[in-house]
């Protein structure tokens, strides 16, 4: 018989400080929030980055680092010379790849470690939207994976629905289980999957804790692993520096 959840998940899993939201990450929310609900119209132009740091309280640089997330994720693009505008339309739908992996495992360097920590919240609109549906509790993990002591060389950020951590009796006093679950166990539990991949500058704040560019200049791969159902087990984005980067993707008839 599995163990009540409560009974697995220390009661302080990371420190009040990791835990709160950095504030790149609370404008970004907000952002979204007004593109979704057409205080912001598809196709309409933000406020000039002055006005709009102005309006939301924060630095132009922690505005200028939630506006580089949105334009990663598809919700915003830059016209040079004239501002940050919506999307007209949605993002095209992405490829289904056989092979299930951890695109990280494939990107040609040797890890020799995987540091991770988590935290468990409620789901913002946002983490909603990436695995498909409502769920009141999801565990946000980070992975920063190392090549040699002391050198990190990229970075994952993770969402598991509260249904996944119970379906697969996941135990977060166990680091090393909880790992090994990411890298490697949920691509078997999944049956599909679907990658997105885009480049970005974002790596390296959104890592947060190490450096992993000098160059600042990345390969992101937004992934979905579905259960025979459908349903999202885990997504996650992978954050790989383009100079450590040679990933090949086989496709199978």
């Amino acid at each position: 018989m599995n163990e009540p959840l409560d009974n697995k998940v220390p009661k302080t899993g990371m420190s009040e400080e990791k835990s709160r939201k950095l504030k790149h990450v609370k404008v970004y929310d907000q952002l979204y929030a007004q593109i979704l609900s057409g205080e912001y119209p598809r196709g309409s132009q933000l406020p000039s980055e002055p006005d709009l740091s102005k309006k939301m309280g924060v630095s132009r640089m922690t505005l200028r680092q939630a506006l580089a997330l949105l334009r990663e994720d598809g919700l915003i693009h830059n016209v040079q010379g004239k501002g940050n505008f919506v999307q007209e339309t949605k993002k095209a739908p992405v490829k289904d790849f056989t092979n299930l992996c951890n695109p990280v495992f494939q990107c040609g360097q040797t890890i020799t470690e995987t540091e991770t920590e988590y935290r468990l919240e409620p789901p913002t609109d946002f983490i909603s939207n990436i695995i498909g549906r409502k769920t009141p509790v999801v565990a946000i993990i980070d992975r920063w994976y190392k090549d040699q002591p002391g050198s990190t060389f990229a970075y994952s950020l993770s969402f598991i629905p509260i249904e996944t951590v119970t379906r697969f009796n996941i135990d977060f006093t166990d680091t090393d289980s909880l790992t090994q679950f990411l890298n490697q166990d949920v691509y078997s539990h999944a049956v599909s999957s679907t990658l997105n991949l885009r480049g970005s500058d974002t790596g390296n704040f959104t890592a947060q804790k190490y450096r992993l560019s000098e160059k600042n200049t990345f390969l992101m791969i937004q992934e979905n692993l579905y259960d025979d159902s459908g349903l999202t087990l885990a997504a996650s984005k992978h954050y790989i520096p383009l100079e450590s980067c040679n990933l090949v993707l086989t496709f199978r008839k």
